[in-house]
Order: structure tokens, then C-alpha cells, then sequence
């Protein structure tokens, strides 16, 4: 006997939402809502490039001044300064990118349409963004909050933007026959 299709569930968005979504495009509120992200995201940028442009002066100085003082080994100064500032430009290049990103998919304000199953697990952190992985494919959340929403094994179709893989909303599906066979 088949199981009775599961109760729809609706992981941030409003039905009016959902339908312009199922078109595949967003509605005002969620292009505002990307929109005071983006802000957010580069006010963050500005305050991480003025802290990277600032601790990356600090240790070339203090660098400096150990293979001046010293006497130290000049390739070791060398190699970490590298390390240092190979870091820095990794770091703001992936910010800077994420909201470029994010500002490309605001302006298009389409959405692409993707079903799959859900898990939690995920191989990378970001300070900017959750993961989630769906299928093969890791999709990002800009609320945090909402990965709690999302149960691991369950099967959503998630509404996507196209550049930067930002889940905006999600609703989970029901499946037809997936009760045991007698």
C-alpha cells in the first residue's frame, strides 16, 4: 500500500513567491531581499580589504625589520610574505567574486529550477555563505537558518539563482509510490 503524499513545505517563500518562481523569475520581494544581501555582503568587503590591507602591512614590516635586525634568513621572509599576500588576494578575489555574482543574478532576477535530494554534508565552509548539497551538486544559503529547514534525504525542488547558486527559496515535493510493495 502506497503512503499518502506528504504535506507541502514551503522553506522561505510565500505562495505568490513560488509561482513567479515556477516561471522562472523572482518576485520584488526577493529581489529586495537580494538586494539588502548584496549591500550587506559589500560593506563586509570593504571592512575585509581594509583588515587584509592592514595585516598584511604589519607582517611585511615586522618581516622587514626581523631580516634587517637579525639577520635572518632572507628566503624564509621570503616564503612567508608569499604565503601572506597569495592568501590575502585568494581571499578578496573569492568575496569579491561571490558578490559579483550575486549582483549579475539581481539584475537577470531569473531563477532556475532544480529537484533533488538533500544532505547536510558538505566538504567546504565559508564565512559568507551555508552549503547545501542536493544531488552531486553543492548549492549556497545566505541565511543560515534556513539549512535547519531542510531535512537530509528529502526530496525539494529548489528555485536557484543562476550565477551564484544561491537557493532563495524551496519547497519540498511529494513523492508518488514510495511505499512498499506487497
Amino acid at each position: 500500500m502506497a503512503q499518502p503524499l506528504a504535506t507541502r513545505q514551503h522553506i522561505n517563500a510565500t505562495e505568490d513567491d513560488l509561482r513567479q518562481n515556477r516561471l522562472g523569475l523572482m518576485t520584488q520581494t526577493q529581489v529586495d531581499a537580494l538586494q539588502e544581501h548584496i549591500d550587506i555582503y559589500q560593506a563586509r568587503m570593504d571592512d575585509v580589504m581594509k583588515r587584509a590591507i592592514i595585516a598584511t602591512g604589519l607582517i611585511t614590516a615586522v618581516l622587514v625589520v626581523i631580516v634587517f635586525v637579525q639577520r635572518a634568513l632572507l628566503p624564509i621572509a621570503i616564503v612567508i610574505e608569499l604565503f601572506v599576500v597569495g592568501g590575502m588576494i585568494y581571499l578578496t578575489s573569492d568575496f569579491n567574486r561571490f558578490v559579483q555574482q550575486l549582483m549579475i543574478d539581481h539584475d537577470a532576477q531569473a531563477v532556475r529550477i532544480v529537484k533533488g535530494r538533500v544532505s547536510h554534508y558538505t566538504l567546504r565552509t565559508h564565512p559568507l555563505y551555508e552549503t547545501l548539497r542536493v544531488e552531486v551538486t553543492n548549492y549556497r544559503l545566505l541565511d543560515k537558518s534556513l539549512a535547519d529547514q531542510f531535512g537530509t534525504g528529502e526530496l525539494y525542488q529548489l528555485y536557484v539563482l543562476p550565477q551564484s547558486q544561491v537557493v532563495i527559496a524551496a519547497e519540498k515535493v511529494g513523492e508518488k509510490g514510495t511505499g512498499y510493495l506487497r
